[in-house]
């Protein structure tokens, strides 16, 4: 169990990111107000894709708020919160998740260790934001 939404965004990350799957990645992205807790920049198939990440412990209807905020500029928008979540998701959620079609569900135990509860369709379209770009341009 989680205590602080720092601890699951910590133990998420390392578990997530331990073989470098982030081409580019940047913590508090300002895409939208309030910022995306996450954005990575991913090669996936031979395509690149922009991925956001809202990270709660239990606010989840603000949490698919966020989520849809970011959708304008990502592939995919993702929704992380602890496994314990999983029934409410798919209980209370998931009609709302299938209308949205690109925002995902990932679930993490208290090791890291994390599995999908709902998986997002792939978005061609986005839109270019400024911070994105910068996100792609980092360190080059």
């Amino acid at each position: 169990m989680f205590l602080q939404e720092k601890e699951l965004k910590e133990k998420f990350w390392k578990s997530y990111n331990g073989s470098n799957r982030a081409v580019r990645y940047q913590f508090e992205c300002s895409i939208r107000e309030g910022n995306a807790d996450l954005v990575t920049v991913e090669r996936f198939q031979d395509r690149y894709q922009i991925n956001a990440f809202e990270f709660k412990l239990n606010d989840i209807k603000k949490a698919l708020l966020q989520a849809e905020g970011n959708l304008p500029y990502v592939n995919k928008s993702w929704i992380v919160v602890p496994i314990e979540k999983k029934n409410l998701i798919l209980d209370k959620y998931k009609n709302h998740l299938d209308e949205k079609k690109y925002i995902g569900v990932i679930g993490v135990e208290p090791g890291g260790r994390y599995a999908i509860i709902y998986q997002p369709r792939f978005k061609i379209k986005t839109y270019l934001h400024q911070e994105i770009i910068k996100v792609c341009v980092a360190g080059l």
